[in-house]
């Protein structure tokens, strides 16, 4: 199976703040078993949400455009990674073990399945590769029907397959996933590096997501002009929020 890891902002992370040097060297320790074993797939660090926007659309499709920061720190997205793990049991244990340097041992962090209730194929990798070009996420927002792991039908599926596929094979789209609801879901939060676990559904469902896509392009405008051709399985009703991906050598502490 593979698991969604969201680790969720704080007011560090919202400001911009670089990892010191100790956490970078323990969340590398502490991601290389699973990396040893190939089932690390992924992490990305999001920028603060200052540097982002939400995007909802008008009667005529056109994104309107809600510019960053957002108020609500903690429903907010820091970090993803993508696992794979044998159970939500696993993800859990493996979570638990999540370095105490991290959020000053108030981390929060949730488990969410990967997998479209509706069988829609995820697919690529976010990860960074050697291009000039930013990466960017857009993370369609849940709402009530997503929570209840929602079939859109055949007909919108077919459409964002097709629009994956394009995307995909003209290489700026380079991952794209669904998630089940967040009643499958796991929230481990942290008290001075002591873990609880949570059980979902959870209630602050419009800070949610529902899934997820990874551009690698020139500007956000282009990602902008995606979105308003993309068939989101709710229409014109669909709420984006856009953030861009840290670069590796953004995040590494500066030299003293």
């Amino acid at each position: 199976m593979r698991f969604l890891i969201i680790r969720k902002a704080d007011n560090d992370s919202e400001a911009g703040v670089r990892p010191t040097r100790e956490l970078i060297e323990a969340m590398g320790d502490y991601v290389d078993t699973l990396a040893a074993e190939g089932r690390f797939l992924a992490g990305e660090g999001l920028k603060p949400s200052r540097e982002g926007v939400r995007v909802t659309f008008g009667p005529d499709g056109k994104a309107v455009i809600q510019d960053g920061p957002f108020v609500e720190t903690k429903e907010l997205v820091a970090g993803i990674s993508i696992i794979e793990a044998e159970s939500m049991d696993e993800a859990i244990d493996w979570v638990k073990g999540w370095p105490a340097e991290d959020a000053h041992g108030d981390a929060v962090v949730d488990i969410r399945p990967i997998g479209c209730p509706g069988g829609l194929g995820g697919f690529g990798d976010p990860s960074e590769a050697d291009s000039p070009k930013s990466r960017y996420v857009v993370m369609l927002k849940a709402n009530e029907r997503s929570e209840t792991d929602w079939n859109p039908g055949p007909g919108i599926l077919d459409r964002m397959a097709e629009a994956n596929r394009a995307g995909h094979e003209a290489g700026f789209l380079i991952a794209g996933h669904g998630l089940s609801s967040s009643r499958h879901a796991k929230r481990v939060g942290f008290s001075k590096g002591k873990p609880t676990v949570f059980d979902g559904p959870f209630a602050e469902i419009k800070e949610m997501v529902a899934g997820f896509w990874v551009l690698r392009v020139d500007s956000l405008d282009e990602v902008i002009a995606w979105a308003e051709t993309y068939p989101f399985p709710d229409g014109k009703d669909a709420r984006l929020e856009i953030r861009g991906l840290y670069r590796m050598e953004e995040l590494m502490p500066v030299a003293s």
